[in-house]
């Protein structure tokens, strides 16, 4: 029994057995990689962050829009503006929606006709495009479910329509990785099997290093994404790639060095198994060395906060378990082969391949003039090298996407900042619905809206971006200087009418007593005329008492009889008349008395009128000057910037206006409001980063000193997303750069027990990584006329090319510790030999970044051209600069202490 232990342990049947138990758990535990991607894929922000803190805002806004994000419904038509019918078209499509918005999860709608006060933030300009803002539950599902449920919900005859937001433009980006990571994989793989075919010429070494490579890539993935789902380890969108990569490139390198090792042997006549152990053991310290440098360095990555950064720690695992799978999966089957596993080649044909060879003679021949050259050539492409990255996923996406066209399609017709919105939360103790805080939020919108970088801004006291005039000091001036200078007017009329008062009010009234006066003369006139009536008619009657004694006295008696009748009637009028003389003469001098009277005594009340009216004028005179002055100093103030202050009255903040405004930019308690920041260029704008910083500073200046300086201030938004991740980016390179230098240094110098020389080393692959990051900069510029690539390139970018000099500079570092001769003597033919496989490598590695090529994808094609450039460049510079460093530490002439003692 124990012998057949001995057998199967000696026949490593243990070890696969071990590997196809931990490949059967991986494939059942396996977590959907996919699912992972849209979950976790976007970097975690810190909880003190500015996106985390407005989230966690907005989550208890109320209103039944917490824990909501937007999401724009976008109608564009084609050609020409929305007119009655198209609008009729998207009204109807907005009803049906609304029946369905339990269904949708949809908790808010707003539209044209909801906002009236915002018009300009629904329509734009050009009248061609509308859109409709929707707040939907968080918890309602998965993002691109509920967009492409709406997208077909939405579908409006006569106009495109397109549903857009930054959360489903980010989530489409990460479908597109996942699907590019599954191609990349599948494609990667089988160039793995093609290469180690080609190297070695055979069928079945290619089929049994791809397996090893395979079950190492598998239990990795497993391994890291249960760690993700179990123990909330970092992780990132581009997690299973960097997994993939760093399996087959570690997996190439390892298996290569082995396999190489193992034909060397047999061609040496060993048997299989005495083979197997010296190719192990002479692979063992390279492996262990590599694989120590590797993990320090990407365990390093846990010690840093930003998520992105963190989720690099966990390609721990693939370094790990890609070395034991080279070291037992592997040799399972060399060791059943024996040399069949080469077949149907066994032995390799020497030849001698002389190109590191002539550099180092190069080197060796001017070590001064091979290093100039080396930096003339090279130097500028590493030193021109800038931080040309952009922090945009839109970027990696293909116009054809709706929801990216859809984007698109805002920011052309409203403005180029337009779909992706900075949202500033300000959250306060106190209720903000009251003239001392809607003062200080108008002074924040007007301030903002004047920055450089900066198209518009909504608020509560400008819900369309515009300040309302008549919610201003001076409009409201206005209209009250204009009542002031009419009642001017009118104390200036009044009192030119009373100068003339005081002249012409005897006359008013004195005009009344004229008339009575003109009554009496006529009387009188009427008197005096009735008089001599009287007296004529008494002479005729005496006339004719005479003439009646000289007639006959028959005659003269009938006439007589007449005249006398005659006379009687007209006595008695004339004694009717006398007595009527004698009433009105009577009458008249009552009344005459009455008017002296009244004549005397109004001539008294004149004199007191007049008195009266000139100091009522003066007074006046002196009011309508203290009303001038009043008005010319509202003027003057109307036009100063003193006057350009937001102030509601009572009734203003009682106005359906306001109060439409006050329920979309509160919180239900009144406590918080938002103001939403469109930029004048796209999220994916290179000083976008400079823009929101500016942003935070001038909100911060603004709000010092004021009844709102000790409010929560927030910001959310795409732009802040990206600062933030840019931010904590940037501020990080420093250390990831020491990191990974330090690491990479100690080993290199404990290995080759030469700081020196371990740092002229790793100062040769700096130079060539750098070069290689800006010639394949100007490579994508050239292809795709894309001058920035995405902020995550370098990293994935960086497991490759660290693997690449890890394997390459542990080999020169180990050949250089366990070398006898003399250092001099050991450049040439050391760096000859270990030039015997440089076409291999090449063609390993660029046959491995033509893969990637393949893929399409612009982060994973860029860093395609890294790995070919740097690899070119790096073992072309190589041989140069290690014999002509080498050399110069050498023979450089040292310093030797004059002799106190002369000759």
């Amino acid at each position: 029994m124990k012998e057949r232990i001995r057998s199967l342990h000696e026949n490593r049947i243990f070890a696969l057995i071990i590997w196809l138990i931990a490949i059967f758990a991986a494939i059942v535990l396996m977590q959907n990689t996919t699912s992972l991607i849209q979950q976790k894929g976007q970097p975690q922000l810190a909880n003190d962050s500015q996106p985390v803190v407005a989230q966690s805002i907005q989550r208890d806004w109320g209103r039944d829009v917490g824990n909501t994000y937007n999401v724009t419904a976008v109608f564009n038509k084609a050609s020409g503006q929305i007119g009655s019918t198209e609008q009729a078209a998207i009204d109807s499509t907005i009803s049906k929606l609304q029946s369905h918005q339990k269904f949708y999860g949809i908790k808010a709608i707003q539209t044209l006709a909801t906002n009236p006060t915002a018009q300009d933030q629904f329509l734009s300009a050009d009248k061609s495009t509308e859109i409709v803002q929707l707040s939907i539950d968080r918890n309602q599902g998965e993002i691109r479910v509920i967009a492409n449920q709406l997208q077909g919900q939405l579908s409006t005859t006569g106009l495109d329509s397109y549903v857009t937001s930054p959360e489903i433009v980010n989530d489409v980006a990460n479908q597109k990785i996942s699907q590019v990571t599954t191609v990349a994989t599948v494609i990667l793989f089988i160039l793995a099997l093609i290469i180690m075919g080609i190297l070695f010429k055979s069928l079945v070494a290619p089929i049994i290093s791809t397996l090893a490579i395979l079950m190492a890539y598998v239990v990795s993935l497993s391994i890291v994404n249960n760690l993700a789902v179990h123990l909330n380890f970092a992780y990132s969108e581009y997690t299973p790639l960097m997994v993939m990569l760093t399996t087959i490139l570690l997996g190439l390198m390892s298996h290569f060095v082995l396999l190489r090792q193992f034909r060397q042997q047999l061609e040496d006549g060993k048997p299989a198994n005495a083979a197997i152990k010296d190719s192990i053991r002479y692979v063992r310290y390279f492996l262990l060395v590599t694989g120590i440098t590797l993990g320090l360095t990407f365990a390093g990555f846990a010690l840093f906060k930003f998520s992105t950064l963190r989720a690099v720690a966990t390609l721990v695992v693939p370094v790990i378990l890609t070395i034991l799978a080279t070291l037992t999966v592997s040799p399972i089957f060399m060791n059943l082969l024996g040399e069949r596993f080469f077949w149907p080649a066994v032995a390799s044909e020497p030849h001698q391949h002389g190109f590191w060879n002539r550099m180092t003679r190069f080197g060796l021949w001017q070590p001064i003039v091979a290093i100039i050259a080396v930096l003339y050539f090279v130097g500028p492409f590493a030193y021109s090298y800038r931080n040309n990255l952009n922090f945009n996923a839109s970027n990696t996406l293909e116009s054809s996407q709706q929801s990216l066209t859809g984007m698109r399609v805002l920011n052309a017709h409203f403005t180029q900042g337009k779909a992706t919105p900075v949202t500033i939360y300000v959250k306060s103790s106190d209720r903000l619905d009251n003239e001392k805080s809607l003062l200080q939020l108008d002074n924040l919108t007007t301030k903002l809206q004047s920055m450089p970088g900066v198209s518009g801004v909504t608020s509560l006291t400008q819900p369309n971006g515009q300040p309302i005039a008549e919610n201003y000091v001076n409009s409201q001036l206005n209209d009250f200087t204009t009542e002031l200078k009419g009642a001017t007017d009118q104390l200036d009329d009044l009192t030119d009418s009373l100068k003339d008062d005081r002249t012409n009010l005897n006359q008013v009234k004195l005009s009344s007593d004229a008339d009575k006066i003109d009554s009496l003369a006529s009387r009188s006139s009427r008197l005096v005329s009735d008089t001599t009536t009287v007296h004529s008619q008494v002479d005729e009657i005496a006339g004719r008492a005479n003439v009646s004694q000289r007639r006959s006295a028959s005659k003269l008696v009938r006439r007589y009889q007449r005249l006398l009748n005659l006379i009687n009637t007209q006595l008695q009028t004339v004694s009717s008349n006398m007595r009527a003389l004698s009433d009105e003469l009577s009458q008249n001098q009552t009344d005459a008395s009455d008017v002296s009277s009244n004549v005397s005594s109004y001539t008294t009340q004149i004199k007191d009128v007049q008195n009266d009216l000139k100091k009522t004028t003066k007074s006046l005179s002196g009011l309508v000057k203290s009303y001038n002055d009043i008005y010319n100093y509202l003027s003057a103030l109307q036009a100063s910037d003193a006057a350009k202050i937001y102030y509601l009255t009572p009734e203003q903040l009682t106005s359906s206006q306001f109060q439409q405004s006050l329920m979309t930019n509160t919180s239900e308690n009144y406590k918080t409001t938002t103001l939403q920041v469109t930029l004048k260029d796209a999220a994916n704008a290179k000083n976008t980063a400079a823009t929101v910083q500016r942003l935070q500073d001038e909100v911060s200046t603004q709000l010092q000193g004021t009844s709102l300086k000790n409010a929560d201030v927030a910001y959310a938004g795409q732009p802040v997303v990206q600062s933030t991740v840019q931010s904590a980016l940037l501020s990080q390179i420093g250390w990831i750069a020491l990191l990974i230098v330090g690491v990479f240094f100690i080993v290199l110098a404990i290995v080759s027990r030469s700081v020196l020389q371990a740092f002229y080393w790793l100062l040769t692959f700096g130079l060539a990584a750098a070069a290689a990051t800006q010639l394949a900069q100007m490579m994508t510029a050239f292809l795709s006329g894309e001058t920035t690539f995405n902020w995550q390139v370098p990293l994935i970018a960086m497991v490759p090319i660290l693997i690449l000099g890890v394997t390459q500079l542990m080999q020169v570092a180990i050949n250089y510790r366990y070398n006898d001769l003399p250092f001099i003597d050991w450049l040439l033919p050391s760096l000859t030999e270990m030039g015997q496989t440089l076409r291999h490598r090449l063609f390993a590695v660029v046959a491995f970044s033509l893969g990637l090529l393949f893929t399409g994808y612009a982060p994973i094609v860029t860093v395609g051209w890294i790995m070919i450039f740097t690899v070119l460049i790096f073992n072309v510079i190589l041989p140069i600069l290690i014999a002509a460093f080498g050399k110069l530490t050498v023979t450089l002439p040292q310093h030797k202490p004059k002799s106190k003692h002369r000759a």
